[in-house]
């Protein structure tokens, strides 16, 4: 508990530094900026360090190590060049969505024979949020489309949109999974487990909101410094949720 709180101090001064001198001292602001988002990752080690994780657990980890990179490159890149930032995003949350499903947190459960099978329920709750999360998405930044058009922007737009509402919503699902039967082979009890479903699924929905105020508040003629500090406090949320969960 107290490594927790303490690295999230760590990542808030980062992020704080980030925000206040991100025009002036530009380069130190960046690397802040990339290791605030690494912290969690380092937390997430710490406390597995020792261990010996089984099957899913390790994909889990795997999953979330890798994306937390890609977040951190992301950091950095999305300064200079806005699109590849997002690629790199979205990279980033491919590898979060192959850990829910890998980790049978989500979608995926293992079976007794080791295989992979679908749980028809949750698929299709994972669905319907799927659908809220995209439409909300693009509700909210629709009237950008026609000049993302001219742009030629509209359909990588439309990808990302899609990559982020896919990890999103198998975040909520793996939520909804953890709390209703904790995961353990990964060594959760049942408190623990509930608590874990609970952070995965805010960790999923405070990515959707942070990446959509973000994408609204780049492609608007003003930006608002009230909703750049929001989408960095709900995207270092995200990221300590993500990684929070492999470690309770």
């Amino acid at each position: 508990m107290t490594t927790g709180l303490l690295g999230a101090a760590l990542m808030a001064a980062l992020g704080a530094y980030y925000f206040c001198k991100k025009k002036t001292d530009r380069n130190k602001a960046l690397l802040c900026k990339a290791l605030a988002t690494a912290v969690p990752g380092g937390l997430m080690l710490f406390h597995l360090y020792g261990t010996t994780p089984g099957r899913e657990q390790a994909a889990a980890v795997i999953g979330t190590t890798a994306a937390i990179i890609f977040y951190m490159a992301a950091d950095v890149v999305l300064e200079y060049r806005f699109i590849w930032g997002a690629v790199s995003f979205a990279a980033g949350h491919i590898c979060m969505s192959a850990g829910f499903l890998l980790s049978g947190e989500s979608v995926l459960y293992i079976a007794e024979n080791g295989r992979y099978r679908i749980d028809a329920g949750l698929f299709g709750w994972g669905i319907m949020i799927f659908a809220v999360l995209t439409a909300t998405a693009c509700i909210a930044l629709c009237k950008y489309f026609s000049s993302l058009k001219k742009k030629k922007l509209f359909l990588p737009l439309l990808a990302y949109i899609t990559v982020l509402g896919a990890m999103s919503s198998l975040a909520v699902t793996a939520g909804i999974r953890i709390c209703a039967a904790g995961v353990e082979s990964a060594g959760w009890t049942d408190a623990g487990g509930a608590a874990a479903g609970l952070i995965t699924a805010a960790g999923g929905v405070c990515f959707a909101v942070s990446d959509i105020l973000l994408g609204r508040n780049r492609l608007g003629r003003r930006r608002s410094v009230i909703c750049g500090a929001l989408v960095l406090i709900l995207y270092y949320t995200a990221v300590y949720l993500f990684a929070m969960r492999l470690w309770l």
